[in-house]
């Protein structure tokens, strides 16, 4: 099964633990010669190039034809704020692991210097207790390019709306933040499909699958609106202060199957990422074939 032998499937904390996998390869190369029909990488009869992924060794192979490996993808997703641990096997320390370490002082003076997974660790550390700055502190992180930010921020969301309606201690701050971003439940999807965009993966890698989706259309369009609100104040702070990145999209994107994506906001109300300048390739395995973009 892919979830078994692609080590990078990357699950990605949703709202009350759904989780969403989605595979990153990179392409920096083309075999020079196509393989005959049968074999890793030959066209199929649509033209589309497949590889088998159902070992390890079949894994590796498909890695190497297509002129990557873990560590490329792993310095790619770091370069999006992901924590390594999360979606890699490769071995080593975790970068995250570094920042559990540090107590508050020292999270806030290195995000306070522009380090954008200091201000999400402590966005983290600080948000039970300060969440209207642990906010401003996740907002900062994306604004900085972490798509990861984005989604723990629409965790955050979903937080704040349980502790409103379980009535727990110290509610006024999160009284607070449900008044100035109500519905909760939009601002939360929201930022997922920020998350989504600002990491440059297909149409609803992130946030298709969630309960959410499968809501009445007016509410699905409500979050869609609030996203593009949300993407719109991202881009106009980085062009007020400067702040660039490169392409977004992963070397190598995975879709989702049609079904998982119905309901998805719509191109006219939310951006949707364009892979219309990368080779289209299918990984194929026992419980069936996912199509990708080799963009790199």
């Amino acid at each position: 099964m892919f979830k078994r032998y692609l080590p990078l499937l990357f699950v990605l904390f949703v709202v009350f633990a759904t989780v969403v996998g989605f595979l990153l390869f990179r392409d920096t190369s083309t075999p020079e010669t196509p393989a005959p029909v049968g074999q890793d990488g030959a066209p199929a009869s649509d033209g589309i190039p497949e590889f088998k992924v159902e070992s390890e060794e079949e894994y590796q192979r498909a890695l190497e034809a297509l002129g990557t490996s873990t560590e490329e993808i792993e310095a790619w997703a770091r370069s999006r704020g992901f924590p390594p641990a999360t979606y890699t096997s490769t071995p080593g320390t975790p970068l995250e692991q570094n920042y559990r370490a540090m107590r508050e002082p020292a999270l806030r003076e290195l995000a306070e210097g522009g380090d954008a997974w200091a201000m999400q660790f402590l966005a983290a550390h600080i948000s039970p207790e300060k969440p209207v700055e642990a906010i401003d502190w996740y907002r900062e992180a994306v604004v900085n390019g972490s798509a990861y930010a984005a989604i723990r921020l629409s965790a955050l969301y979903r937080e704040v709306a349980r502790r409103v309606e379980t009535g727990q201690d110290n509610p006024e701050a999160f009284i607070e933040i449900a008044r100035s971003e109500d519905p909760l439940s939009a601002a939360s999807l929201g930022w997922l499909l920020v998350a989504e965009y600002e990491a440059g993966v297909p149409p609803g890698s992130i946030a298709a699958t969630l309960a959410s989706f499968r809501a009445p259309d007016d509410s699905i369009t409500r979050a869609c609106e609030r996203a593009a609100t949300f993407l719109s104040g991202l881009q106009a702070e980085r062009e007020s202060r400067s702040i660039s990145f490169p392409a977004r999209q992963p070397p190598l994107a995975i879709e989702l199957p049609p079904e998982e994506t119905v309901g998805y906001c719509p191109p006219e109300i939310f951006p949707h990422t364009d892979f219309s300048g990368c080779q289209t390739v299918r990984l194929v395995g026992d419980i069936g074939s996912l199509t990708a973009h080799r963009c790199r």
